[in-house]
């Protein structure tokens, strides 16, 4: 399910099929072979040699900042229905900017200090905010460049982002906790269960077609904030 999540739409699933065949020791099939069976056999070649974990890490939020999202978070009023579905996470808010957030404009206005210290230049239209969050392997097919994101909580164990790297055979785990990374949503990524406390998740993203970049790596490790060293730690 990790490997190919219902999520994949039109070409994404046969383009992921194509990915893994090499690696999993299956490129003799023939292209004419049901999905279904490739997939299977690719997940049974992984459970027999799992894939390498590359352990990777976001960059420290300031504290200040840190403090005071995740004040606004334990306060935020979760709208009743999840503004997205299809997802395994106790709250799920989806917020626009430019436009009207009716009842989250102290959430907003810390989120905009999150973002303008990180990459001010950054062409987000919109900041999903979570509680809870985990599993649910799917890839953000309207992402038209790459995101930030950050966890906050109490959760002790677990939570890590993990993402399908650029060779099929390995997969990034990314310490997000109190952390924001740059990371690219159109790679299959998931999130692993967490333990100890709540986990609340904020992902800035862009589906503006005009701010296009290339899909490159899944994790930039070369990510330096704007303000990196100008606000408290």
């Amino acid at each position: 399910e990790l490997l190919f999540p219902s999520a994949l739409r039109g070409q994404e699933l046969p383009v992921a099929l194509a990915r893994h065949r090499r690696s999993a020791g299956v490129a003799w099939l023939s292209p004419t072979t049901d999905a279904w069976i490739v997939a299977e056999l690719i997940k049974a070649f992984y459970r027999r040699h799992p894939r390498r974990e590359i352990p990777v890490a976001g960059v420290h939020l300031p504290l200040s900042l840190l403090h005071t999202l995740l004040t606004e978070l334990r306060t935020t009023r979760w709208p009743a229905v999840p503004d997205r579905t299809g997802m395994e996470a106790e709250e799920y808010l989806v917020l626009h900017r430019g436009k009207a957030n009716a009842g989250y404009a102290d959430l907003l206005a810390v989120l905009e200090e999150v973002l303008a210290w990180a990459d001010p230049n950054f062409a987000c239209n919109r900041i999903a905010v979570t509680k809870d969050f985990q599993g649910s392997p799917h890839i953000d097919g309207c992402d038209t460049t790459f995101q930030y994101l950050a966890s906050l909580g109490d959760f002790d164990v677990g939570g890590q982002l993990c993402a399908e790297g650029e060779h099929p055979e390995e997969v990034y785990v990314v310490d997000t906790h109190n952390r924001l990374a740059r990371f690219d949503g159109r790679f299959v990524h998931w999130v692993r269960g967490h333990g100890g406390g709540d986990r609340y998740s904020v992902v800035f993203f862009c589906t503006n077609p005009a701010r296009a970049t290339e899909k490159r790596v899944a994790f930039q490790d070369d990510f330096v904030p704007h303000g990196f060293g100008a606000v408290a730690r």
